[in-house]
């Protein structure tokens, strides 16, 4: 079956949608197209650090690196330039058309313009919130990382 033909059969089921989340039949939420699977897969890529990984210790980004570092003139090449990078070794399927950069409050979101190798034509987006673990695609409230010591 083609990609295409995937796509369009809404009993095809691509892949696990991120962040995990319950859907309404009791199962894990699942995504029915390639585009939405490569958003997920973008997401997961990019917040996940080099070394967290178990048995892949390379897969990740050096995302999360810059996020409490001084915002200065090279800051956003720099997140450009890592986002790239990691999508362009682990993602080769995915082209990057462009990175913008949503300037609040001291705070930097970075937003991916992309689209498949499959079907250029088709331009999709994700906004990555790091300062938070929001998720602003379903609107859901995120849990705060803690870590308990001693116990």
């Amino acid at each position: 079956m083609s990609v295409i033909q995937n796509d369009l059969d809404p009993d095809v089921l691509i892949g696990v949608q991120l962040p995990l989340g319950v859907h309404q039949d009791g199962v894990f939420k699942q995504t029915q197209t390639l585009l939405e699977q490569t958003k997920s897969n973008i997401r997961n890529l990019l917040l996940t650090r080099r070394g967290e990984r178990l048995g892949n210790p390379t897969f990740g980004s050096e995302l999360l690196n810059v996020v409490f570092e001084p915002i200065n003139d090279d800051t956003q090449n720099s997140i450009e330039e890592k986002i790239r990078a990691s999508i362009a070794e682990f993602l080769p399927h995915v082209k990057v058309v462009r990175v913008t950069f949503e300037d609040s409050a001291n705070v930097l979101t970075p937003k991916i313009l992309f689209s498949l190798n499959t079907d250029t034509t088709t331009l999709e987006d994700i906004t990555l919130e790091l300062g938070s673990l929001d998720d602003t695609e379903t609107g859901q409230e995120g849990q705060a990382f803690s870590r308990q010591l001693g116990g």
